[in-house]
């Protein structure tokens, strides 16, 4: 079963929820990084909370990745992944893409639909 890593802010539950079960129903596993919530205690969790995020990656066969928002977090997920050659599909919404997004991503999509579509 395909593993799709979900990239994204720390606040972007809705995302996050709505992504899950729209991987779910293309019959793949959506891995969440914010299963481990450092959220409101990042500090001395650094290593911990990086290390966690690149092990789910290399776990995973796809990246999908919410640049709603300048996020640093999602950036470094979704640049780790390019350098590995994990492919990273970028959903942007209504935000223009940064051309950084549209480089390491195999493709971008203003929908979170048309994005899960192209996993």
């Amino acid at each position: 079963m395909k593993r799709v890593y979900l990239a994204g802010p720390p606040f972007a539950d809705a995302y996050r929820s709505r992504a899950a079960d729209l991987v779910r129903r293309r019959g793949f596993a959506p891995v969440d990084p914010m299963r481990r919530d450092f959220r409101g205690r990042t500090e001395g969790h650094e290593r911990e909370i990086v290390e966690g995020d690149l092990a789910d990656i290399d776990s995973c066969d796809v990246v999908l990745a919410a640049f709603t928002q300048p996020d640093e977090g999602t950036a470094m997920e979704a640049w780790y992944a390019h350098t590995r050659g994990t492919p990273v599909i970028a959903y942007t919404g209504d935000a223009l893409p940064h051309p950084w997004t549209i480089f390491v991503a195999a493709s971008t999509h203003e929908q979170l639909e048309d994005a899960v579509d192209a996993l």
